[in-house]
Formats: structure tokens, sequence, C-alpha cells
């Protein structure tokens, strides 16, 4: 390991200027020399820079990627493959995991709130006195917030960026769920359900999106395996409910039937009724619950030093930063990174040369841009959704995976709730 830091330390500056020549965003093409190959240019580079830095690279390997960064039909996805080649690189290291597991955390989260709701419906609606054709609109309530929030935070992700959407969304579910304990009103209730579930649905879109960016291309089957989050966070919320629900109920409650304790909102005053006091069980579930949301979001942004997406940046047009923080990646494992802005420049002058019209990762260039010509540049994104039939078909499956995923988890959850109405605590 000494080794390691040793030899990176003694690299060169992180961004150095390069003497050659500067980007195409700040010269007239007149003005650039006559490019060579791509794999003249960067076959080379990363033959002698992989070698400088203890790391086996053959030709036959630069040959590859200057072959695939060739055949790549946009700007951002060449830059996007030295990215990837980069991190493929350093490998799985102590950032990749670090990440992972907090990704999994909101996997976690998601399913926790999920199975919840199922569970506090019973208790809740004999405080309350709800009507039984009321039940389902706790739930409702609760998919129309993740419908909202998988949208809206689907869009912002890629307009203020993945580090401020990775810790927003546990903010919003930690401190909208603390608070659906505090009202006696069922209306209330439902509207801090439905802003509880907007945060909540960025959760699996985000941390999906950031583990894919990070991961090197071997250790991929680590993104379905964010999965196992999933059933943890059911099983930690059933083990949270058994501990406080039936110690804090009313007595009789929901279990026994008609013996159970009316609402105090169907006696006359001086009745003996469910009190909000005597019915604290299913507030602690919740409470505790926005508590663990809370926690996720402090290990996130003050314990780990989240770092943005490089591809983020580099759709941006800050192509400086996107460097830097791969030379922070590969620095906090311990390892080194060979990718330079000088790279990143001459594939755009490459590109600039035969190109007029606005494209993604265009440097400098990307953030001169007029509003129009960005919208214009989003909306060609989402064409690639449907751009052609396998990718229309594709589109529609993951889709469809998701809303089955989702579904089985609320059948079971309304099916752990109704098997508590008959079973007595």
């Amino acid at each position: 390991m000494s080794g390691v830091a040793h030899d990176f330390s003694e690299r060169e500056p992180l961004l150095t200027s390069a003497p050659a020549f500067a980007s195409s965003s700040r010269v007239s093409h007149s003005s650039i020399p006559t490019r060579q190959p791509l794999h003249s240019a960067f076959g080379a580079d990363f033959d002698e820079e992989k070698s400088a830095s203890g790391q086996d690279s053959s030709s036959n390997q630069s040959s590859s990627l200057a072959d695939e960064v060739g055949q790549a039909t946009s700007l951002y996805d060449k830059k996007c493959l030295l990215v990837n080649h980069e991190i493929d690189a350093m490998g799985m290291g102590r950032y990749q995991w670090y990440l992972w597991s907090l990704c999994g955390c909101g996997y976690l989260v998601d399913l926790m709130w999920a199975q919840a709701f199922g569970l506090v419906l019973s208790p809740m609606q004999q405080e309350l006195g709800f009507g039984a054709d009321q039940t389902g609109t706790l739930s409702t309530a609760f998919s129309v917030g993740l419908t909202a929030g998988a949208l809206i935070w689907g869009v912002l992700v890629d307009v203020i960026g993945r580090r401020w959407a990775f810790n927003l969304t546990v903010l919003i579910s930690s401190v909208f769920g603390l608070c659906i304990g505090a009202p006696s009103s069922f209306n209330a209730i439902l509207v801090l359900t439905a802003l509880t579930g907007i945060g909540v649905g960025g959760n699996i879109p985000i941390d999906t999106t950031i583990t894919l960016e990070f991961t090197p291309a071997s250790k991929r089957y680590l993104l379905p395996l964010l999965s196992v989050f999933q059933p943890l966070g059911v099983v930690i919320c059933s083990i949270m409910a058994y501990g406080f629900i039936p110690t804090y109920s009313c007595s009789p409650n929901f279990s026994e039937g008609d013996l159970a304790l009316p609402s105090c909102n169907a006696v006359r005053s001086g009745e003996a009724c469910c009190t909000k006091e005597s019915n604290m069980g299913w507030r602690y579930l919740l409470f505790t619950l926005g508590a663990v949301t809370l926690f996720v979001f402090f290990l996130r942004y003050v314990i780990f030093d989240f770092q943005e997406s490089p591809k983020f940046l580099l759709y941006r047009g800050k192509d400086e930063d996107a460097v830097k923080v791969l030379h922070n990646v590969a620095k906090f494992n311990g390892r080194a990174c060979a990718l330079t802005l000088e790279k990143l420049e001459a594939l755009e002058r490459d590109f600039d040369a035969n190109s007029e019209e606005p494209v993604l990762a265009a440097g400098p260039n990307r953030l001169s841009n007029t509003w129009m010509e960005k919208v214009k540049l989003e909306g060609g994104r989402f064409k690639l959704l449907f751009s052609d039939a396998q990718m229309t078909r594709l589109t529609i499956l993951v889709w469809l995976t998701y809303i089955c995923d989702y579904s089985g988890f609320t059948v079971a959850g309304k099916s752990s709730r109704d098997l508590g109405r008959n079973e007595p605590y």
C-alpha cells in the first residue's frame, strides 16, 4: 500500500496545463493542428500511464479502448467510455463498497415505509374511527407520493445532480415521516403520508443510477443485489411493529373484533373509547422509522463524502470537475487515475471538427448553449428510450418489472394487516 501511495504522490499535478493545444471550445478550428488518429492519440498514453502507475496494460487493451471510442456515435458516449475505463481500472475499492452499502440503505428505507403503512392501518382506524371504505386511502396517498416522487426526482437528478438528490430524498422522507404520528386528523395524516412518499419514491431510481455509474463492469452484478435490502427492510419493520403495536395499543385492541374499544369520534363524551394516549404503538413505529431514515441521511451527508457523478459533470460540460472526482475516488481507494483533462479535450476537438450542432458533453461550449438548445438536447435523451423496437421493448419491460416488484410488496403488506385483524395479540 505504501508503494502505491508513494507512486500516486509522485504523479504530475491533477490538472496540469497542456502546452500542445487548448480546448476546441476556446479556439477556432483553423488554429487546430492536424489531428492524430484516435489510436495514436490515446493508445500510447494509456500504455505509458498505466505502466507508470504499476498496472499491467497491454497494447491490445489500449487498442480496444481506442476502437470503442472511435465507434461511439456521440461526444458524450466517447467521454463516458474513458470514464468507464478508469473506473474499471480502479476496481471495486473502499469508495464503491461504502457507496453500495449506502444505496442499499435507500432500498431498505423504501420497503420499510411501504410495509409500515399496511401495519399501522388497523390501530389507526380503531383510534380515528374512519370507515372501512376509507382504509384504502392511506396506501393510495403513499402510492401517489411514490409516483410523484419517482417522476420529480427522475428529472431533478439530471438537473441538480446526483449529490443533492442522493441526500434530499432521505431527508424529505425522514422529516415528513417523523411528523405523521403527530396529528389526530386522518386528512392531515394522508397529506403527510403523500409527502413522505415523494421522498421515498426517489430512493430506488437514484440509488440504482449512482451504483451503476460508480461500479466497475466486472462487479455490475452488485446492482441487482441491492434488492436484498428490500426484504431486509420488511423484516426490520415487522419486528419493530411487533414490539410497539401490541404493547402500546388500546385494550381490547382491533384484533378482538366486536370487543375492541370504539373510536372516541364514534361515542359520546365520557364513554370508554380508544384514546390517542392509550394507542401510541403505531405512532412509535412511525417515529422510529423516521429516526432510522434520518440516520441514513446523517451517514450519507455527514459521515460519507459523496462525490458528484463524473458522467453528470460531463453531461453538464464540467469536464475539469469530472476529472477531479475520478482522482479523488482513486486517492480514497489508494490507487492512481490516468485520465486527464487533456484527453477529454482531444476528443472534443476531434468531434467538434465534424459537428456544427450543439452536442451533449461539449465542455465549456455546453455551458454557453441557449435555453432552447438545452431543452432540445434533453428531449433527445428521452427519445433514446423509444428509438427502435428493441429499446422500446426493453423500456416497457423494465417499467413492468418495477411495477410488479412494488405490487408484490403491497399485497404482502395487505396480507400482514388482514392477518393481524384475525390474530389477537
